[in-house]
């Protein structure tokens, strides 16, 4: 499994447990490899939520978070932990991949949303 297989795996678990936040089926698929990678955003995202909704929301003009598509929001909350907590990928690549995830899975218009956030959020 690549690095982009498993921000998608971890994408889409992290989308699953605004709905269902005692669901534990989200390893499947995952190898050895990138598990950890995996294992690795889920913590961040457990122990840093709050951190997480307040850089996003710093970056949001004329939305709040709850406005967000749940998708978008799973998203851009990846990448963020990448970008300030895990920071092992370029900047440049994490964009990209979000970018990427979001043209397969959201909005026609969502990839240009998150690009913007996203590089907001690295300027800081």
């Amino acid at each position: 499994m690549k690095r982009t297989e498993s921000r998608e795996l971890a994408f889409k678990a992290i989308y699953s447990k605004f709905f269902n936040p005692s669901n534990e089926d989200i390893y499947e698929g995952a190898d050895a490899e990138n598990l950890q990678f995996v294992k690795t955003i889920l913590t961040n995202f457990a122990s840093h939520y709050t951190e997480i909704n307040e850089i996003i929301t710093s970056k949001l003009k004329n939305y709040t978070i709850e406005r967000l598509n749940k998708i978008d929001l799973a998203i851009i909350i990846v990448a963020v932990i990448e970008l300030k907590f895990i920071k092992e990928t370029p900047k440049e690549v994490v964009i990209n991949e979000a970018v990427n995830l979001a043209k397969k899975y959201s909005t026609e218009k969502s990839h240009k949303f998150i690009n913007g956030l996203l590089a907001d959020i690295v300027k800081e």
